[in-house]
């Protein structure tokens, strides 16, 4: 969204927690008698106070564990951002008929794609819960995916993959002993806290040259995580590509579903080279992007191999946006082989302390041990070349213990 309406968003969602705008611009800073100075949230509740976008209840109280409506945050959405009539004249959700007293904002965040409930159903009485919140704020402050967190709790297949993952990325939710909990229901003091770290994160966003950096890997993550989402829940659901087509062009261009994506559902390629083996912080040792035009991205890194296929290599992107919204137009992936990425000692490190980091291992101390040659062969040519076997020694809250990792593709044993 626009600068302007992500400021009237966040004024809004602060108003939806019973938050009071205030007129003046400057507000006396003043304690509320169930914050105190010790609870987790205070100093968001506070700062927020004092810079005069917030207020709580008459008798001194701010009542941090009071749930949010999601009625009402429609409601105030609706006013701040004034959005236009809905296009649809028909009830959506079995619980929000047209006489229902919230129908008209409720349709209209659904018409923005703001909100969209879940098996029919809107549940206007109930209260927000992380992965909804995790939605409203990717979705507002229009967030770049720049890696993924690996929430044990919230799998691919989620609808809220991304955008918990997109608020992990950019510090506003870090989930807890490596869970999001997408279902626990959000208070006030929390979601004050949320919505303050965001708009931190908003206000630390590059520009120029660093944005167009988190913008690549924002596609690379968000999209590929999109198509696996949808390729999996059709296997799941037992569904034919034409069943599922039209799910797909939402990520991808007709050209790239029809011939690639297609091709795989009708046997004429093995797989998805980004399904079933998830990018991770691997593709930021050597990204390399360009935007030729506002509509157009080009995006090469690379990938590592795994012990389970041969995926992984020189990963080359293209992405272009169409009416709007970003799209994979292309994505091929070179094996690597004789010409393999060569990683140093310092970029075999990096990569393994992610790996570990991922996998929720705790007090993470990698020193590199030693390197052998080892003789390898092309998997297209079949030539044989040499590369260096790096060996690791890993201490950990489990102990010490010791890898190697393959420096011609990444592979780690």
């Amino acid at each position: 969204m626009k600068e302007v309406v992500k400021v009237a968003l966040w004024t809004l969602l602060l108003l939806g927690l019973s938050f009071v705008y205030m007129e003046s611009g400057v507000v006396s800073a003043k304690e509320f008698k169930d914050v105190s100075t010790k609870h987790p949230n205070y100093k968001a509740i506070q700062e927020m106070q004092k810079a005069g976008f917030i207020s709580g209840y008459p008798d001194g109280s701010f009542r941090p564990q009071e749930p949010v409506s999601r009625k009402h945050v429609a409601v105030l959405l609706d006013k701040a951002l004034k959005f236009p009539q809905p296009t649809t004249q028909r009830a959506v959700f079995s619980d929000v008929p047209k006489s229902h007293a919230y129908y008209a904002p409720i349709m209209k965040l659904y018409d923005q794609g703001i909100v969209s409930g879940a098996n029919g159903k809107f549940n206007p009485e109930s209260s927000l819960t992380r992965i909804q919140m995790a939605k409203m704020l990717d979705l507002a402050f229009d967030f770049n995916m720049t890696e993924h967190a690996g929430f044990s709790d919230l799998l691919v297949t989620h609808w809220g993959y991304v955008h918990a993952n997109a608020l992990y990325a950019n510090h506003v939710a870090s989930g807890d002993r490596g869970q999001f909990k997408p279902n626990e229901k959000v208070t006030r003091a929390h979601y004050a806290e949320f919505l303050y770290r965001a708009m931190q994160a908003n206000t630390a966003q590059p520009t120029g040259d660093a944005l167009v950096k988190k913008e690549a890997l924002d596609k690379l993550f968000r999209l590929t995580s999109l198509i696996e989402r949808t390729f999996h829940l059709s296997e799941e659901n037992h569904q034919t590509f034409n069943q599922v087509r039209s799910e797909f062009l939402h990520y991808a261009t007709p050209r790239y579903v029809d011939e690639i994506i297609g091709g795989v559902y009708r046997g004429e390629f093995d797989y998805l080279p980004y399904v079933n083996d998830t990018l991770h912080t691997e593709v930021k040792l050597r990204l390399e992007y360009s935007k030729p035009d506002p509509d157009v991205l080009h995006v090469s890194t690379i990938q590592f191999r795994n012990l389970h296929d041969d995926k992984g290599g020189f990963v080359h992107a293209v992405f272009i946006k169409d009416a709007g919204q970003w799209k994979i137009s292309s994505y091929d992936v070179e094996f690597p082989g004789t010409k393999n990425f060569q990683l140093t000692v310092d970029e075999a490190k990096f990569a393994i302390q992610d790996d570990y980091d991922r996998h929720g291992f705790q007090n993470v101390r990698i020193t590199y041990v030693s390197k052998s040659q080892v003789t390898g062969e092309d998997y297209m040519t079949h030539e044989k070349y040499t590369f260096d076997k790096y060996k690791f020694m890993i201490d950990s809250h489990l102990g010490l213990h010791y890898v190697t990792i393959n420096s011609d593709s990444g592979l780690i044993n």
